[in-house]
């Protein structure tokens, strides 16, 4: 790193939070000198990016074990999932790997007019020192898993309106459903469909043409599938057989 970038790093650490706008003063370089800067802390895992700055990514992950770097089709499928929020909406990112990149790429959109609600501590944190209006629904935590799933969880969210859902599945049978291998997070899913307007997965295709443990939601309950393209020719068919659009990134 040079000094500018050492400087930046060092004060980030401290500020939680530098804008474009007020380091290009300061700095004396272009916008765009500072993006670059940005992006090189974004690969490295130490920076979030978002409209008009970053945010530290090292403090907000801290005591958050498992968060990985996602997978290039997980980023295009949080692309499109992004390009349909919005403005004063409220949406609902259920846990797992794929919302959670689907949170990092809200950030990094801008769509700050926007409430979340999750159960995903992950998520949560994401979203710490943004503009965002966050709601974490509270309940037990899971012993293998950083998320809130039980009765209170439950409770709360029925007090809750949500535009639209985006979750996640560890299975799926197209002319079927979708499935979560956890049944304490089963319950809080199911809940999750029945609370919301428009519900849209979000999966690798991967997760096609194998069942999980329980099934949270069928066929009829969704109304979006965004995927990579590598999903069958057949699943795609089944799926808008069923009425439910497909978006493959």
């Amino acid at each position: 790193m040079n000094s500018r970038q050492q400087y930046l790093l060092e004060k980030l650490s401290k500020a939680e939070r530098l804008e474009t706008a007020e380091e290009t003063v300061i700095l004396k370089v272009s916008s765009m000198t500072l993006w670059r800067d940005f992006k090189m802390f974004e690969e490295q895992g130490l920076a979030v990016r978002t409209h008009g700055g970053v945010i530290s990514a090292v403090n907000r992950q801290l005591g958050f074990p498992n968060i990985s770097k996602s997978s290039e089709s997980q980023k295009k499928i949080a692309k499109t999932a992004v390009s349909m929020v919005h403005r004063n909406s409220t949406i609902m990112l259920s846990t797992g790997t794929t919302t959670l990149e689907v949170a990092r790429q809200l950030v990094y959109s801008g769509k700050t007019h926007v409430t979340i609600i999750t159960n995903s501590l992950p998520i949560a944190a994401i979203f710490y020192q943004t503009d965002f209006n966050l709601i974490l629904l509270g309940g037990s935590l899971r012993r293998n898993s950083m998320d809130l799933t039980g009765p209170l969880a439950e409770k709360n969210l029925d007090k809750l309106h949500v535009d639209m859902l985006f979750t996640g599945c560890d299975g799926a049978i197209s002319g079927e459903g979708f499935f979560t291998s956890d049944l304490s997070l089963a319950e809080l899913e199911r809940k999750s469909v029945q609370r919301t307007k428009t519900v849209v997965i979000v999966t690798e295709s991967v997760k096609f043409g194998r069942k999980s443990l329980a099934k949270f939601a069928s066929a009829e309950d969704v109304q979006s599938v965004i995927t990579d393209r590598n999903l069958s020719d057949s699943d795609r068919f089944t799926l808008e057989k069923n009425n439910i659009k497909v978006f493959l990134s």
